[in-house]
Formats: structure tokens, sequence, C-alpha cells
């Protein structure tokens, strides 16, 4: 991208643009470079892969998309918990086999990223079993 690119006016939410100064901050990225990143991350995989995309930004958009997956697992197991209450049930079960956390993270890497999650649900009260990196076995 370079200062010759087109530009426009964007308007959203306050909201959304408080989240995204907050992950280009965290990320060490301009707001524009931000937005960017995450539009291109999101057609990534809607795109047929015809075009070779290079290993550093591969790097890049990996970094970006890790950066969600815990609130990714955090919304399923909310999901999970919300619709076991409503069915009556005392156990919740969150699949993530689909996210293939074992075959794209290291043990380090997916216990940094479930350990605060398990700190939630155990703070609250949860007893939270893990199954591998496929599931959440969450009871109350």
């Amino acid at each position: 991208m370079s200062r010759d690119d087109p530009q426009f006016k964007l308007r959203m939410p306050i909201e959304l643009r408080l989240q995204v100064d907050q992950a280009a901050s965290a990320s060490g990225r301009s707001l524009n470079a931000e937005l960017v990143a995450r539009l291109e991350a999101s057609f990534l995989t809607a795109t047929p892969g015809d075009t070779l995309v290079p290993a550093a930004r591969a790097r890049e958009l990996m970094a970006l998309a890790r950066e969600a997956l815990p609130t990714i697992i955090r919304n399923r197991a909310i999901s999970a918990i919300n619709r076991a209450v409503s069915l009556g049930h005392s156990v919740a079960s969150v699949s993530l086999h689909d996210l293939s956390l074992a075959e794209g993270l290291s043990d380090d890497e997916r216990s940094k990223l479930t350990l605060p999650l398990t700190q939630e649900l155990e703070a609250e009260g949860y007893a939270v079993a893990w199954d591998g990196a496929s599931a959440i076995l969450i009871r109350f």
C-alpha cells in the first residue's frame, strides 16, 4: 500500500472504531493498516487460491487470525452454555474441531489461547475439561 493508493472516507460506529484502534495498537500498525489487513484476511478464504501470498504476508495474516481465536472460542462456549441451560442440561459441549487447533498450534500456543477462557469460566463456578484441542466440556 502506498500513499498513491486512492483514499476514501469510511463511517463506522464509535465502538467499532475503538476496537480497531485497540487492535491496531496491539499489533503495532496504523488504523488504516489494521483495517486493510483485516479486510485482506477476510477475502483470503473467500476467494479461489490462484494467487500465492508471500510468506511474510502469510505470517502477518496468520497472526491477525490467531488474535481472533480466543474470541471465537469464548463465543462458542457462551452459546453452548446458553443452549444447555435452555434445554435443561447441566453440561455444555463446545466443538472446536473445525478450528484445527491440534494441527496448527503447538501445545504452548494452545495453552496461551485457552487459559484465559478456562480461568474466566472457573472463576464463575464452571468446571472445565478440555478434550485435547477439539472440544470443551463445561459443567455447571
